[in-house]
């Protein structure tokens, strides 16, 4: 019996041990991350300023809380947290901001700062360059700048790594007809259909070759074939700057109003 309690003692004093030995930090980055997944970005906050306050230059607590402030639309602040995180991490593994990195290259993209965009994509990029998304954010960033063999390059890098992705190959397109490449355009708009049948995106690439190449009439036809397929986004028809050439026809007006009444 005294050899049980004194086993049970010795349990209790390194149980007790063990906790007091636990990273709080790391309680309340498990916290912040599980609320944050849950939707409750409030919530997670409050651990990550808790973890903070016990260790201020805490990285992933500070990516945490940029990530927090992001969904709570508070911007500016959530700036300033992930510039912190790099700071703080300046000599750690690359690999290990890339969250950051990702946090600031978004922020400068909603606010159109294509410049700053580029350089934290390209960086997302110079870490992994495996990365599709990183890449094919980094062609957009380069086309917003009108660096087009940046923007070709990097968009045929994403194309090559996610060849079936509607995304990847709809932007590579794009990009293609931006740069006075129609034929790869078309090539690229043609193999959606392969890869994604029935996607909208395929006659509506389509579309805007054959405005590039005048040709007028295919072009509504295939916008016609795209509105029916569901597309997305239909108010938005009128704004689509390679439609431009298209702004003044009636029978293009007809497929507006077509496409914003979900006809």
């Amino acid at each position: 019996m005294c050899r049980l309690r004194t086993l049970t003692a010795v349990f209790f004093l390194s149980l007790t041990t063990l906790l007091g030995c636990v990273d709080k930090p790391m309680e309340h980055r498990v916290r912040a991350n599980a609320l944050l997944r849950a939707g409750e970005a409030d919530k997670a906050l409050v651990e990550c300023k808790a973890g903070l306050n016990a260790r201020p230059k805490d990285v992933p607590l500070l990516i945490l809380q940029g990530k927090a402030l992001f969904e709570l639309d508070r911007t500016k602040e959530a700036q300033a947290s992930y510039e912190e995180a790099l700071k703080a991490g300046a000599t750690l593994a690359p690999a290990k901001l890339n969250e950051a990195h990702l946090g600031l290259a978004v922020i400068a993209a909603r606010g159109k700062d294509w410049k700053v965009a580029r350089t934290h994509f390209a960086t997302l990029v110079e870490t992994d360059k495996s990365n599709p998304d990183a890449r094919i954010n980094l062609a957009r960033a380069c086309l917003q700048l009108k660096d087009m063999k940046c923007a070709v390059r990097e968009a045929e890098a994403a194309g090559h790594l996610r060849g079936d992705s509607e995304n990847v190959l709809f932007t590579l397109g794009r990009i293609y007809l931006t740069a006075k490449q129609p034929d790869n355009a078309e090539g690229t708009f043609k193999h959606i259909c392969e890869a994604v049948p029935n996607a909208a995106s395929c006659p509506y690439g389509l579309a805007l070759v054959a405005l590039q190449r005048g040709d007028k009439a295919l072009a509504l036809t295939k916008l016609q074939e795209a509105i029916k397929r569901r597309l997305p986004n239909p108010n938005k028809l009128a704004d689509d700057p390679l439609l431009a050439p298209l702004r003044g026809d009636a029978a293009f007006q007809k497929l507006v109003t077509a496409a914003a009444q979900g006809n």
